[in-house]
């Protein structure tokens, strides 16, 4: 993988470690990758149990006729295989049969992200052989019960040529005649193959081949500001949508438009940006090669998009942007968005406009009550994820460690100032945590 610009990013030893570990990685696996038919195999529905376990794992998956595991159904997460391969006797017996071929879609997962870089993995023999495949029934493990594919993953299929009524999801244990299972294509932060580019690019051109009335611009901010989970999640981004709309970006909700304008969108732009999580896993999507600017809000970084970057060929640049009390991870919250430095130089390397805004009182109150109720929620067990991220990234950031966790003397003061301020709700936030952390404490340290 190219070398990754440093210039606009805190510098960390826990940063320098996961950024040395990518630019010495090689992704492209340059193997021919197999399809095949199992006669009599079973399904077992996929039922979640933790992520918090390590490794992930939950029950379901393929079986052949003896009851082996069929490893090419695996669907890989992490490095980690999701399904603990392991099925009773009892529940293969009680597969209802089934007198058809089946082609077998992976796990579908309804969250964008996740289905962008894990749901789609063994469907690559769609794009590459069209006619074989068009009118084979599609076998899906679901996560969370789910009933139907709509929305933007039912369009995804459609491009593929998966119609609706090809698709099934699997709710109870079933055999079927013969069940067609290619391997998958990629595996986040660990690979992918020249199939999983030719899959990529032919959805791209399928998209691409349907017209749309919608107007495309060369620069756009991918925005989450009408999302309605970013309210306490994502705060203060406004201040950095606010730069990149005053040189030029035109914000855009990727989520209020259908997928293949999406596309259409990302085709036609030549300069992106957008915060850190699961927009910037639109750029798959994006011209390869084309330039984006990637806000970071956590120092967790978010490696699986360093694969899509590596597939594309994007010219990215990563700008650290944020204030952070608490480690979290990118996928939960809650964050601060700040003008940092950073981006200041950043605007300066870029002849871009560049004034900054002052971090607002109401935003840090937000940010502030959301970490608690973050920290009220979190079980015990979790703080020492706390307290190991502490250890790794608190040099150069305003983390606390988790034995002071929010209460040090810094940031007192800084609560003092809303204390003064007569702020009731906020200052009894703060002693119910305080209280509460006293029993962290008798536990934890």
């Amino acid at each position: 993988m190219k070398k990754i610009n440093r210039k606009y990013l805190f510098d960390t030893e826990v940063g320098r470690i996961a950024l040395d570990r990518e630019e010495n990685k090689e992704y492209f696996l340059d193997r021919e990758l197999s399809i095949k038919t199992f006669d009599s195999a079973t399904v077992i529905p996929e039922s979640f149990r933790s992520w918090t376990e390590n490794p992930v794992v939950s029950e379901g998956g393929l079986f052949d006729e003896s009851g082996a595991y069929i490893e090419e159904s695996s669907v890989f997460h992490w490095n980690l295989i999701l399904f603990n391969k392991v099925v009773s006797e009892k529940v293969l017996k009680s597969a209802e049969y089934c007198d058809e071929t089946v082609f077998y879609g992976g796990l579908f997962v309804e969250h964008w992200g996740h289905f962008i870089v894990d749901s789609m993995t063994h469907l690559w023999p769609f794009a590459l052989y069209p006619e074989k495949y068009k009118d084979v029934k599609v076998i899906f493990l679901t996560l969370y019960e789910t009933k139907k594919i709509k929305g933007p993953y039912l369009e995804f299929l459609n491009l593929l040529g998966i119609k609706e009524e090809q698709i099934i999801l699997v709710q109870k244990p079933l055999q079927y005649k013969k069940i067609i299972v290619p391997e998958s294509c990629m595996s986040i932060n660990n690979f992918y193959t020249k199939e999983y580019k030719f899959f990529i690019d032919y959805v791209i051109s399928q998209a691409m081949a349907q017209p749309v009335q919608i107007k495309t611009h060369k620069k756009i901010y991918m925005s989450r500001k009408n999302w309605a989970l970013s309210y306490d999640r994502d705060i203060a981004e406004d201040k950095i949508e606010r730069f990149f709309n005053q040189n030029g970006f035109k914000s855009v909700s990727m989520e209020q438009y259908s997928f293949v304008e999406q596309v259409h969108i990302l085709q036609n732009a030549e300069n992106l940006a957008c915060a850190i999580c699961t927009l910037d896993h639109n750029l798959i999507f994006a011209k390869d090669g084309v330039r984006a600017a990637i806000i970071n809000k956590t120092l967790n970084y978010n490696i699986t998009q360093f694969m899509i970057d590596d597939v594309k060929k994007l010219d990215v640049t990563y700008i650290d942007a944020f204030f952070a009390m608490i480690p979290v991870e990118f996928g939960a919250g809650q964050f601060l968005f700040d003008m940092h430095e950073h981006l200041e130089n950043y605007a300066k390397d870029n002849n871009m406009k560049f004034s900054r805004a002052k971090m607002k009182k109401t935003d840090l109150i937000k940010y502030f009550d959301a970490c608690f109720r973050r920290v009220d929620d979190i079980p015990d067990s979790r703080l020492r994820y706390f307290k190991e991220q502490y250890q790794m990234m608190h040099s150069r950031c305003s983390f606390y460690s988790p034995k002071e966790l929010l209460i040090k003397k810094y940031f007192y003061k800084v609560l003092s100032m809303f204390i003064n301020g007569k702020n009731k709700y906020f200052y009894n936030k703060y002693i119910e945590y305080k209280n509460r952390l006293k029993e962290y404490k008798k536990v934890m340290f």
